[in-house]
């Protein structure tokens, strides 16, 4: 039988089988297939109930004073935004507990959000008061929310049914010089090389697709976007790289102490390896920034 790829229709091989090693909430087997053109690895047996693996404990909701604190150490996130857009009208896609929202608010930007929990959604209503259209189908929603000088998806495309449609959609909603920043897995990190289909970064099935950094740059010059920056090295992208170490330790529901030696190890293993895993996109997440013209050709 012949499996072609959701995204680009091209031929597509079983690349492997994995499970929920992360939170272990069935014990499935899904199958992952990695596209022979585009590269783009997708789970090719979506589960119907899909919903049922997202816990209630997927997402913290910290209270305001703990969401200050860590929307301090995650400056980065708001800084890269600046680096390409001062002010103006900014959309967060999947904004979950709130952090960069904040700091969104924070530096004056006129703030809208999409998230598909509901929890989630009342959470950053009743503790940060912004505008939250509460769905799961964020490129439906985008035009609605107007123009935009800023969007942002931070660790979101991935788990997305149409992501080439939400970058579509994403491009339509920018004004002229504005950006969108994804930040995703990497499929090409070397993380995922070593562990195969243990590679927490998989976190099947929550992840439906893990995109090659190529593949979006080249969806986005479609859609009319420019890439302005693109990194594995930025500090989330680091973070993430322990974090893939720590969770190949871990076990779902381990005691205290096994979960702090498998914070620790994973930390230890990030240092280990930070000359290959920082060298040449081989990180195990990257960040990408696509721009549009500020000149239209309409």
């Amino acid at each position: 039988m012949v499996h072609l790829c959701p995204l680009c229709g091209a031929g597509c091989v079983d690349a492997f089988v994995t499970r929920d090693h992360n939170r272990g909430v069935r014990d499935d087997a899904f199958c992952y297939r990695r596209c022979l053109a585009c590269g783009v690895l997708h789970l090719a047996d979506v589960p119907a109930d899909l919903a049922s693996f997202y816990p209630p404990t997927y997402f913290g909701l910290p209270e305001l004073q703990q969401l200050r604190a860590q929307a301090a150490v995650e400056r980065y996130r708001i800084e890269i935004v600046q680096r390409h857009a001062a002010t103006g009208r900014l959309v967060e896609i999947g904004p979950g507990d709130g952090i960069f929202a904040l700091q969104a608010l924070e530096a004056g930007f006129d703030l809208a959000a999409i998230e598909p929990d509901a929890a989630a959604a009342a959470h950053l209503r009743a503790k940060l008061g912004i505008e939250v259209v509460e769905s799961a189908s964020s490129e439906d929603e985008l035009g609605g929310l107007g123009p935009a000088q800023a969007i942002v998806a931070w660790h979101v495309i991935e788990h997305v049914p149409r992501p080439w449609a939400l970058l579509e959609a994403a491009a339509e909603s920018l004004l002229p010089g504005g950006v969108l920043v994804i930040a995703t897995p990497n499929p090409h990190a070397f993380g995922l090389r070593v562990l195969g289909p243990r590679w927490p970064h998989v976190d099947a099935p929550r992840h439906l697709f893990l995109l090659p950094p190529a593949a979006v740059v080249a969806r986005g010059r479609a859609a009319g976007l420019q890439p302005l920056q693109l990194t594995a090295t930025d500090p989330g992208s680091l973070h993430w790289n322990a974090f893939a170490w720590h969770y190949a330790l871990r076990r779902p529901g381990a005691s205290w102490l096994r979960e702090n030696i498998a914070h620790l190890a994973g930390k230890a293993i990030a240092r280990g390896l930070a000359p290959i895993e920082r060298h040449g996109l081989r990180g195990a997440a990257y960040t990408l920034v696509l721009g549009k013209a500020r000149t239209s050709a309409s």
